[in-house]
């Protein structure tokens, strides 16, 4: 039978190893003492908002209700992103959008919505065939249709060569 020795551990071994704490600097303290005195003053303001309205010129009211807060920290809506007042910005609408197979052929049937503030026309249509993550190929149809005024749709109807093999999404865009 073997013999098995224990032998005690020396003293403190088991002991995370300790560092010295680093010198403090007076402007975390001067930081704190800042950012608590600002969460006071903005919870004093919240808290009488409806007296500092009062005492603002009828012009700066405004300014104190939250829906202009909100409007600050909102990403902006995609109406105004990426639109020019007076251009039309023309999309394909996915949910009023389907490709069928119609006599042995694929057919694109969709509808094309102006979400600009003028009208517009379109030259073609652009599928990217996709697998999953992986783009199988592109083709472009000539697509004159309009003009489309602002808000409006209107329909189209595309016949589609074969899509590449493998193909398990089309991603349609106008331009």
């Amino acid at each position: 039978m073997p013999d098995f020795v224990i032998r005690p551990q020396a003293q403190g071994a088991g002991l995370p190893a300790l560092t010295r704490p680093q010198p403090k600097t007076p402007w975390g303290r001067w930081l704190m003492a800042a950012a608590g005195v600002l969460i006071v003053l903005g919870a004093a303001a919240f808290a009488g908002r409806d007296q500092i309205r009062a005492q603002l010129p009828p012009a700066w009211r405004p300014i104190l209700s939250l829906d202009t807060f909100r409007a600050l920290i909102a990403p902006p809506s995609t109406a105004a992103r990426g639109t020019l007042p007076d251009q039309a910005r023309l999309e394909i609408d996915l949910d009023a959008s389907r490709i069928e197979l119609v006599d042995g052929r694929y057919v694109m049937l969709g509808e094309v919505v102006n979400m600009g503030q003028a009208p517009g026309s379109t030259n073609r249509l652009k599928l990217i065939f996709r697998k999953d993550n992986d783009v199988l190929g592109e083709r472009a149809y000539l697509l004159v249709e309009g003009p489309i005024g602002p808000g409006a749709r209107l329909s189209f109807r595309q016949a589609l060569d074969d899509p590449p093999s493998g193909t398990t999404e089309i991603v349609p865009a106008v331009e």
